[in-house]
C-alpha cells in the first residue's frame, strides 16, 4: 500500500513538483491535463557564457501535446534588451521526461537581468500559454539571473563542484529531478567542474517505469551509473561523481541520511521512503553501512543539523544525526552547508567544531541537495493545493572546492575528499600552504615541526564583497574553544600573509572568511571555510 502523501504536511520536497499523482479519494488542486511544464536558467553566469535555458516536460507519455512556441524576453534596468525565439519549428512532446537546452547570446557584459520563458502549447486543439512553469498556485514571474563580469574566485589547479545533488533518477508521487547531461550543462555556466548525484536510496530501487513498485534487480541503479561513465567519457573536462543518500538508523533508530561516494556496491535504505504503511525501519544502521562500504568509497553525514518536521518524525521516524553518529569510524565528516544559512547551518557549524575539539579529525563538505532548481526552488507545499517557491538549496549555490595536483577526474574527486584537502564556500575561496613546500595546499595535511609557517591566500570578486575578516583558528583536543592565531579586518578582494605558529602539542589549524554584506552584488555576506591542517610536535630525541 503507497503512502498517503497528503497527510505529510510538513514534508520538505525539494525537486522540480511533480503534480500528477493525487492519493485515491483526495482531492488535488494542482492536477492538470498536461505534461508538467518547466523552465529553468543558471542564478548565475561565467563571463563570456551565453544563457541556458533548459525546458522540461514531464509525464508527455500521459498527456501528449504540441510545444508550439518558446520565446525568451530579457530585461536589463526594466528596459527589454532581447527578445527571441527559440523554437525552429513545433514539438510533438510524448516522452515521459523530455528535454531542451537552448541559448541565448547575453545581452549585456554583466549585471542582473531578468528573463521571462513564454512556453505556448496546443493540446485537444486547445492552445494555452505559461511564463516560466505551467504550476497551478505558482508564480510564474521571470527569472533573476547575474551575468558575472569576474569568474568565480579560484586558485591554480582548483575545482569548484556540487557535493550533494539529485538527478531525474530521484522520481517518485510528489518530485522529480534534472537529467544529467542538462545538470552538466547549466553547472558548467555557473562555473562549476564537478558535480556529486547522491540520488535517493529508496528512489534507487525502483522499477524504471514505476516509482510505486520496487525491482530487486535495481535496473535505475545500475542504470545511473551507466549514464554517469558515458556522461563523463563524453566530457572529460567536467566530472559527474556517482554516489547515493542512503535512508539508515541512528544510534536512536531513527532515519538519517548518509551520503556515500565511489561505493559500486547498491545499499538499501528505505525507512523514511514513504513507500509502505508505517514501515519506517531502514534495512542498515550508519554503523552497518560505515563497516560494510569499500574501502575506496567515502561517507558523509548529510545536513546533519536540519530541523526536522514534527510529522517527519512521528510518520517517517526521521531524526538528526546524534553525537555518537558522528563519532564513528569510517565517517570522513559532515554536512552543515546545504544551500541555506539558516539555524541548521549554524548549529551544524558548531557541532563540526565541538567534534574538532574532542580530537576526532572530522570534514566538511558543501552542498544544496539540489533537484534541479537552478535558479528557483519550487516544492509542493501543503499537499495538493500549492506550490511553494524560494531562492535557495539552488543547484551550486554553496560550492565545495578541491585542490587537485593531477589531471581531474571522478578519482581525484574521490582522493581529494579523503585526504580533506578542500574548503566550503559560497564565493571567496582561501588557502593555507606550508612555507617553502611545494605543492598546491595543506589543507587536510598532517603536519610535524616545533615552529611552522604557513603562506594564508584570499580571493573574493565584486559579485561576493571586499573580505571584512579572515581568520585562522588553532585548536586542540580538550580545549572547549578554538584559539584565534590571525585575524585580518577588511582586506580588499585579495590578501596573502604568512603566520607563524609555534607547536608544542598535536592541534588543528583551519581558516575562515567573511565578506562584506555592503559591497557584494546581493547584499549578503559570504563565507569560505578550509578543513583542518593537523599539526604535531617534532618528537625530541633522547639519549639511549
Amino acid at each position: 500500500m503507497s503512502f498517503p502523501f497528503e497527510i505529510l504536511l510538513g514534508l520538505p520536497f525539494f525537486l522540480y513538483a511533480e503534480t500528477h499523482y493525487r492519493f485515491r479519494y483526495f482531492f488535488s488542486l494542482l492536477k492538470k491535463s498536461e505534461p508538467e511544464l518547466i523552465a529553468d536558467i543558471p542564478h548565475r553566469i561565467e563571463p563570456g557564457q551565453v544563457i541556458p535555458i533548459l525546458l522540461l516536460a514531464k509525464d508527455a507519455d500521459k498527456y501528449p501535446c504540441m510545444l508550439k512556441h518558446v520565446r525568451v524576453t530579457v530585461r536589463y534596468n526594466e528596459s527589454i534588451v532581447a527578445t527571441q525565439d527559440l523554437l525552429e519549428k513545433p514539438i510533438e512532446l510524448r516522452d515521459r521526461l523530455w528535454w531542451r537546452i537552448l541559448k541565448i547570446s547575453r545581452p549585456v557584459t554583466q549585471g542582473q537581468v531578468e528573463c521571462d520563458v513564454t512556453m505556448t502549447i496546443e493540446r485537444r486543439g486547445k492552445t494555452r500559454v505559461y511564463h516560466n512553469d505551467n504550476h497551478i498556485t505558482s508564480s510564474r514571474k521571470p527569472f533573476t539571473v547575474f551575468l558575472s563580469g569576474n569568474p568565480l574566485p579560484r586558485f591554480p589547479h582548483f575545482y569548484l563542484g556540487d557535493a550533494h545533488t539529485h538527478s531525474d533518477y530521484t522520481s517518485d508521487q510528489v518530485e522529480f529531478g534534472s537529467p544529467l547531461e542538462a545538470s552538466r550543462e547549466l553547472s558548467k555556466a555557473i562555473g562549476l567542474s564537478f558535480f556529486c548525484v547522491t540520488d535517493h536510496s529508496y528512489d534507487l530501487d525502483d522499477r524504471m517505469d514505476n516509482y510505486l513498485e520496487n525491482d530487486r534487480s535495481l535496473p535505475k541503479w545500475n542504470d545511473l551509473r551507466a549514464a554517469v561513465r558515458t556522461a563523463n567519457r563524453k566530457d572529460g573536462h567536467f566530472v559527474i561523481v556517482p554516489g547515493e543518500e542512503i535512508s539508515c538508523r541512528n544510534s536512536k533508530g531513527q532515519n538519517v541520511h548518509l551520503l556515500l561516494y565511489g561505493n559500486s556496491r547498491f545499499f538499501h535504505g528505505s525507512g523514511d521512503g514513504a513507500e509502505k504503511w508505517l514501515r519506517t525501519k531502514s534495512e542498515y544502521s550508519v554503523s552497518d553501512v560505515l563497516r560494510q562500504k569499500e574501502g575506496r568509497a567515502i561517507a558523509f553525514a548529510a545536513h546533519v543539523r536540519e530541523k526536522v518536521p514534527f510529522l517527519q518524525q512521528l510518520l517517517l521516524r526521521r531524526g538528526r544525526w546524534q553525537e555518537d553518529d558522528l563519532k564513528l569510524e569510517g565517517l570522513a565528516g559532515l554536512q552543515f552547508a546545504n544551500g541555506n544559512m539558516n539555524d541548521g547551518f549554524l548549529v551544524g557549524y558548531q557541532a563540526w567544531k565541538k567534534l574538532l575539539l574532542h580530537g576526532r579529525p572530522v570534514l566538511t563538505i558543501a552542498g544544496n541537495d539540489a533537484h534541479g532548481n537552478f535558479n528557483r526552488f519550487r516544492q509542493i507545499g501543503f499537499p495538493f493545493f500549492k506550490v511553494v517557491e524560494r531562492d535557495n538549496q539552488l543547484f551550486g549555490q554553496m560550492r565545495t572546492g578541491l585542490f587537485v595536483e593531477k589531471p581531474f577526474s571522478e578519482k581525484h574527486v574521490l582522493d581529494a575528499f579523503g585526504l580533506g584537502s578542500f574548503i566550503i564556500t559560497d564565493g571567496p575561496v582561501v588557502n593555507l600552504r606550508r612555507k617553502g613546500e611545494a605543492g598546491l595546499t595543506s589543507i587536510g595535511q598532517t603536519i610535524t615541526g616545533s615552529k611552522l609557517r604557513f603562506q594564508l591566500s584570499a580571493l573574493s570578486t565584486k559579485e561576493f564583497g571586499q573580505i571584512e575578516r579572515l581568520s585562522v583558528f588553532r585548536g586542540a583536543r580538550g580545549n572547549t574553544e578554538e584559539e584565534v592565531m590571525f585575524s585580518r579586518d577588511n582586506a580588499g578582494f585579495k590578501l596573502n600573509a604568512t603566520i607563524s605558529l609555534p607547536v608544542k602539542e598535536a592541534c588543528y589549524i583551519r581558516a575562515e572568511l567573511f565578506t562584506s554584506a555592503n559591497s557584494s552584488v546581493d547584499a549578503k555576506s559570504h563565507f569560505c571555510y578550509s578543513n583542518p591542517v593537523w599539526l604535531h610536535p617534532r618528537k625530541k630525541l633522547t639519549n639511549a
